[in-house]
């Protein structure tokens, strides 16, 4: 009688299947296939879970022809991509090439512009991320429809009308470049959903995490730069760069801005004239929005983290956004300022906040060169502040006014512009108090209670909804108090040090609480606090801080934006407060906690 068939013998990794493997998520067993697992079935691809060991050196990645290899090297990046098997092989070539986006097709005609729909023709997805399209769409919009609530106010990458057009054409199904920008909309979206945002998307992060929607992403981006002329990846690769900063993964986020200017570079698009010809008035103010907003970020990224500024603003052929298109869904109501109006001014900001910057490291520089020339006098400081001033009261007063969340997104969309225009405001102050010649620490003190104040004063919601990069502005606060500790210091400063250093663990813990990689800096503060208070009433002094030791946080001070007058000697009324004790310094070994995970690295903020 014939010998029983051999059982076929599990992978050495017999828990992941190579799909599951290489994107790092569990590879669950399916319970009615058992030699598919649940990951691959609803992405419709055949799954190793089971397959038997190659033996011997026959490989069939070997056998294959050249002709083979370069089919299947669509959507294989060279050594770091997932092998593929015989079984996939043959689906790969058994697959009908999914179809082109072509002259007749309906979004060509909305468009109205040939040199845009050619640049749409990219090279098709792997059959697996389309299955994967398919099956997730629902999801997908699920997910677009919590970034348009909670991202879009900040970074507008996406026409919301004509993003929902061309999902209801299943176009992420086809183009690989615009699959591209969807999936990492959608890691964005769900990384926020993930940290507390307020969106009402749980039920989609709990069943696709950000980390597929992240490594679809990065699949379909584009294996030369050189060839790549989609606007799609662009876009895609500026919020593979927020997905990254929102996941506290800073190396890659500054891989991706580097993509991004490297791909901006080559196409020469800081230049309208150089945008392809015939765009439609829709695709045109994407791209507006787009390189002022990735501008921002860059000058924002290039103070926390003291890297270099790829793009001057005096690079730039760009013009503003208008807030006006043909599928303008999101009119400014009567009587009031478009939002964009408010989205611009924060780019102003930056702007002034980049010349600001230049001027404060090339002070700092060893190779300052114009030796004679001073860049921190204080004319310079007052009109730059005098023209921030200037553009400040010309500003509607929709966007000075921080309005609570209300759930609608044509309001909440004033009240993030206002909350945004408020935080850059405190990132130009501290960069305009390093360029103050030796400021004494009332005059630090009080910026910082300046900007705690304000911050408290921004609906929770709204600050949830910017989530991430808010931890690493309150870093610069974090580096000004820093310089005030390290200095002598008397009880009655210690007393308004430790309330400041209690306000920012409030604001600290409100957005640790839901952030998925946390530093724990509110706890530590408050650990600070503690051992300053241990040693000032070690030293025989204490008469201040124990008169508010049965207090709680004076943080409702600040949410009010107004001091508390009934104690002044435990909050920052901005008056010089009297010397209780003789002054001292704080020991080395107290402070040694001091730098938190969120602190700001660079070197030349001189408080």
């Amino acid at each position: 009688m014939p010998a029983p068939p051999r059982p076929r013998r599990l992978l050495r990794n017999s828990r992941a299947c190579d799909f599951c493997h290489k994107r790092r998520i569990k590879c669950q067993e399916n319970l009615l296939n058992p030699s598919r697992c649940q990951n691959c079935v609803e992405f419709d691809i055949s799954c190793t879970y089971l397959r038997p060991l190659r033996r011997g050196r026959g490989s069939p990645k070997n056998a294959a022809g050249p002709s083979d290899r370069s089919d299947a090297g669509q959507n294989i990046a060279s050594n770091n991509a997932r092998r593929v098997h015989p079984e996939e092989l043959v689906a790969l070539q058994s697959t009908t090439q999914p179809p082109q986006v072509g002259d007749d097709h309906p979004l060509d005609l909305a468009d109205a512009s040939s040199s845009a729909a050619s640049e749409r023709r990219t090279e098709p997805l792997s059959p697996a991320w389309q299955g994967f399209a398919r099956t997730s769409t629902s999801a997908i919009k699920k997910l677009l429809s919590v970034y348009h609530k909670t991202v879009y106010p900040i970074f507008p990458y996406f026409d919301p009308v004509r993003l929902e057009q061309r999902l209801e054409m299943l176009e992420h199904c086809r183009s690989r470049a615009f699959f591209c920008s969807v999936m990492a909309a959608c890691a964005l979206a769900s990384a926020r959903v993930r940290d507390g945002a307020p969106s009402g998307g749980q039920d989609v992060v709990g069943i696709i995490p950000a980390q597929m929607f992240f490594a679809a992403a990065e699949e379909a981006l584009p294996k030369d730069l050189l060839q790549s002329q989609d606007f799609d990846y662009l876009r895609g690769i500026a919020l593979l760069a927020l997905a990254s900063l929102q996941d506290a993964r800073i190396g890659a986020m500054q891989m991706y801005i580097g993509h991004y200017f490297t791909m901006l570079a080559i196409n020469q698009w800081h230049d309208e004239s150089n945008w392809p010809t015939g765009l439609h008035p829709t695709e045109r103010e994407e791209r507006r929005r787009l390189y002022w907003s990735f501008y921002t970020l860059d000058i924002y990224s290039s103070i926390v983290w003291d890297g270099c500024i790829h793009f001057q603003e005096s690079h730039a052929k760009v013009e503003y956004p208008t807030g006006r298109n043909c599928n303008e869904a999101e009119s400014a109501p009567l009587g009031r300022a478009h939002w964009i109006v408010g989205w611009n001014f924060t780019t102003d900001l930056y702007r002034i906040l980049e010349h600001n910057l230049s001027r404060l490291r090339t002070r700092s520089s060893r190779f300052h060169l114009v030796a004679g020339e001073s860049v921190s006098t204080p004319t310079l400081n007052v009109s730059s502040q005098d023209r921030v001033n200037e553009l400040y009261l010309a500003l509607p007063p929709i966007f000075k006014q921080l309005q609570p969340a209300t759930g609608d997104p044509a309001q909440d969309v004033y009240g993030f512009q206002a909350a945004n225009i408020q935080a850059t405001m405190a990132l130009l102050k501290m960069i305009s108090l390093s360029l103050e010649s030796d400021p004494d620490a009332e005059r630090k003190c009080s910026v910082v209670s300046d900007i705690l104040a304000t911050f408290h004063q921004v609906p929770k919601p709204h600050l949830r909804a910017i989530s991430a990069p808010l931890i690493y502005h309150i870093g610069g606060i974090g580096t000004i108090l820093g310089s005030v500790m390290e200095g002598p210091l008397s009880e009655s400063s210690c007393c308004v040090v430790r309330d400041l250093l209690l306000s920012m663990a409030v604001l600290l813990e409100s957005l640790e609480a839901c952030l998925h990689r946390s530093g724990g800096a509110g706890q530590r503060l408050r650990s600070l606090v503690a051992r300053i208070e241990e040693y000032i009433v070690s030293r025989g002094g204490g008469r201040a801080i124990q008169t508010q030791q049965a207090a709680d946080i004076p943080a409702s001070s600040f949410r009010e934006g107004t001091s508390n007058n009934n104690n002044k000697s435990s909050s920052w009324d901005g008056a010089a407060l009297p010397d209780l004790s003789g002054q001292f310094q704080l020991p080395d070994e107290l402070l040694q906690d001091w730098t938190w995970p969120f602190a700001m690295s660079n070197s030349y903020l001189s408080f």
